[in-house]
């Protein structure tokens, strides 16, 4: 189905061909993503008649989609790098022994893992818009 819809030209006028091209994008995806989730919508009101998307359930989908964006599914790397902090985190937790820190291998050990817990969560932290 093709959709279309004018702008007036005032509100587009300042941009180029690919801020064109992206808007475009983003307004087809904006739109795909009312459908699903319309058909969703009439998918759980459903009782095995037949299924029709009405005008309320566009709006419906509409107002659900800006206030629940969609989010992005996270990247395999980012779920390693979380679970690498928790993991460190745990291990300096345990390695936090006053008694044990007469020793010089245990003081490394401890350095070593209480920085690589500080610098993954850090990097998550920092990073946390991309990582949803």
């Amino acid at each position: 189905m093709k959709i279309e819809f004018d702008i007036p030209d005032e509100k587009v006028s300042d941009l180029n061909p690919n801020g064109k091209i992206e808007l475009t994008r983003h307004c087809k995806q904006w739109t795909e993503d009312i459908i699903d989730e319309a058909t969703r919508i009439e998918a759980s009101r459903n009782d095995g008649t037949s299924t029709e998307i009405t005008a309320a359930i566009i709006s419906e989908a509409a107002t659900y989609s800006k206030r629940f964006p969609i989010k992005t599914k996270k990247k395999w790397w980012i779920k390693v790098i979380q679970i690498i902090a928790f993991i460190f985190s745990l291990i300096a937790g345990s390695l936090l022994d006053v008694e044990k820190f007469k020793e010089t291998n245990h003081v490394i050990w401890f350095i070593i893992t209480l920085f690589i817990a500080v610098a993954t969560t850090v990097y998550l932290t920092f990073n946390s818009e991309q990582n949803g």
